[in-house]
């Protein structure tokens, strides 16, 4: 074995000793809280549900229901078009007017797919996506 060899088995069991004492005298003052309580000003705004397995519909109170939350719940699932009668932001000024602006009727605007005979073999060799 060579000097160096020792020094570090020396330095790692010196080491080791170190951390030993160090989780002993962390453990002197470490004590388990096993008890625990509610301060009472929670205790005072804690709602306890029963669970919804064991619910029994003839021991359950019905509550009136909240006119004002069911006001703000039906406003929430409109989208921004029926909530708002212009854009509030500007990434809403994008696509808020989805109508057309031309006629689909008119000829000159309207293209509808055409088939010929070669486009019919065509397909019908290769097949289509209808």
């Amino acid at each position: 074995m060579s000097k160096v060899d020792v020094d570090d088995k020396k330095n790692a069991i010196f080491f080791d000793r170190i951390q030993a004492e160090t989780i002993k005298k962390e453990l002197r003052v470490h004590h388990l809280y096993e008890h625990y309580a509610l301060s009472p000003s929670v205790k005072t705004k804690l709602v306890i549900n029963n669970k919804p397995q064991s619910m029994n519909m003839s021991h359950t109170e019905m509550e009136p229901e909240d006119d004002e939350y069911n006001v703000h719940a039906k406003r929430q699932s409109l989208t921004p078009r029926e909530r708002y009668p212009a854009p509030v932001t500007s990434s809403q000024m994008y696509g808020w007017d989805t109508k057309t602006l031309f006629r689909t009727s008119d000829p000159r605007f309207y293209h509808p797919r055409v088939q010929c005979d070669i486009t019919k073999s065509y397909a019908q060799t290769f097949g289509s996506k209808k």
